[in-house]
């Protein structure tokens, strides 16, 4: 299997995971976003200090004396921070449709990083795909009446959280370590607010409950660890493209919770469908191209 397979696979895998998310945090949506995030800031970092232990890997700790990656790493910590600050931020006011907005630009944003920092090339079908997916999120944000600022936040700052996985040359297992260890004396302080104020939900809410507040920590780093993985294996441009996946399924997830479907997001929904149709069709026949050049070689 190529590493291009390997990592279409792995990032592949990472959104249909996001993408079901929604019904996991479900179980939990009488705590609040901040109480949920902490949990699973902090579940991580103890998932990840166990893991090291089982192995008996602590060394990856060693990666602090390297001031130059750290400085990497502290970067990408800030931005996975400030992207589930902003969403949580989004959830908490009621605005669900600038965090979906969020995952609808996020693509755009990785494809043109891919492009401008990475100097990769788009195929004709591709600059197609991307132009279809564009009309329809462009539609989307027209159809609300506003500057999404919540959303381009959202998309800019997880897709430079792709870059930096892309290019900091990093192992996923330490670099993931690294950053939950950044982010987990923050956590802890916010446990420690919301445990005096209005009064933790773990262990005071039932078995059920605090078995998926113990799993958070697993059901966070699955993707993370697959989408790194993904993130050194296939161009950025592929990355974005594949991103519809995870707002397709939370589009699903949405309306077997109840939510509703209006007809701006059945258009754009449509153009986005269209143009991943483009992209797929366009990498068949790539794929073909370079399969007859090979037996004719």
């Amino acid at each position: 299997m190529t590493e291009l397979k390997k990592g279409t696979i792995a990032m592949t895998a990472a959104y249909l995971w996001w993408g079901v998310m929604p019904l996991y945090w479900n179980v939990l949506s009488h705590a609040s976003s901040f109480e949920i995030i902490a949990y699973r800031i902090s579940f991580s970092f103890i998932t990840v200090l166990i893991f090291l232990v089982a192995t008996k890997n602590l060394r990856t700790f060693k990666i602090i004396k390297d001031r130059k990656k750290m400085l990497l790493i502290t970067a990408g910590a800030l931005l996975l921070a400030i992207n589930w600050t902003v969403y949580i931020y989004a959830i908490g006011i009621g605005d669900y449709t600038q965090a979906g907005m969020g995952y609808y630009i996020n693509p755009i944003v990785s494809i043109l990083l891919g492009v401008v920092f990475l100097k990769e090339k788009l195929t004709k079908g591709q600059v197609g795909a991307l132009a279809l997916v564009s009309i329809g999120v462009v539609y989307y944000i027209i159809s609300q009446g506003q500057v999404p600022v919540i959303a381009l936040t959202l998309a800019v700052t997880f897709g430079l959280y792709g870059l930096y996985k892309k290019t900091a040359g990093l192992d996923s297992i330490q670099s993931l370590t690294m950053e939950t260890t950044i982010l987990f004396p923050i956590s802890l302080a916010v446990l420690f607010i919301i445990g005096g104020k209005e009064g933790a939900i773990f262990l005071n809410s039932g078995i059920l409950p605090d078995i998926f507040i113990i799993l958070a920590g697993i059901v966070t780093l699955g993707p993370l660890l697959l989408f790194s993985e993904g993130a050194k294996r296939i161009p950025l441009t592929r990355v974005g493209f594949l991103q519809y996946i995870a707002p397709s399924l939370m589009l699903v997830s949405g309306l077997i919770l109840g939510n509703q479907f209006n007809v701006h997001q059945i258009i754009c929904f449509f153009f986005i469908w269209a143009g991943l149709a483009v992209y797929t069709v366009s990498n068949i026949k790539m794929r073909e191209v370079v399969y007859v050049g090979q037996n004719n070689s």
